[in-house]
């Protein structure tokens, strides 16, 4: 008998350590974890705003991307239980808008960092950071022309 009016579905592991460890578990959050927290929607009548990923787009052919570009994706490399699960989370969204009327946000997080994340983690930020304290050159990947957004938590 809960008494919702807003879901946020942020459960992921988002660093490739820790959903490359685990596939089935990543896969299982982003696929049933979102089916659960749209059927809870649609049941307390609540919006629903799912924590996407940049990943959606899998390995980008146009920068930065826009909303009307559908990515390069590969479904069977080490990354796709992150990518495509959530792929299929943000499908499921709009399909429960559509076919049950049930609100829906999906917001594509890109980058995120702040003061407790791993720093092993294997994301961007986290690499610059302890390239950095190590006094090590910082890697980019790519020609260098790619643009990045980032979003700071705390």
């Amino acid at each position: 008998m809960a008494r919702l009016d807003q879901i946020y579905h942020l459960a992921s592991p988002a660093s490739p350590p820790n959903y490359m460890y685990n596939p089935i578990k990543t896969l299982k959050t982003n696929t049933i974890g979102t089916l659960n927290m749209l059927g809870l929607a649609k049941r307390v009548g609540a919006r629903l705003l799912l924590a996407s990923t940049s990943e959606v787009y899998g390995d980008p052919e146009v920068h930065p991307q826009n909303e009307d570009y559908w990515g390069h994706v590969n479904p069977i490399g080490p990354r796709a239980c992150y990518d495509e699960g959530k792929r299929v989370a943000e499908t499921m969204c709009y399909a429960y808008m559509k076919q049950e009327g049930v609100e829906v946000r999906v917001a594509r997080i890109f980058n995120t960092f702040g003061p407790r994340m791993h720093m092993n983690d294997g994301r961007v930020v986290s690499n610059f950071i302890l390239q950095a304290l190590q006094g090590e050159p910082l890697t980019v990947y790519g020609p260098g022309t790619q643009t990045r957004a980032f979003q700071y938590v705390r």
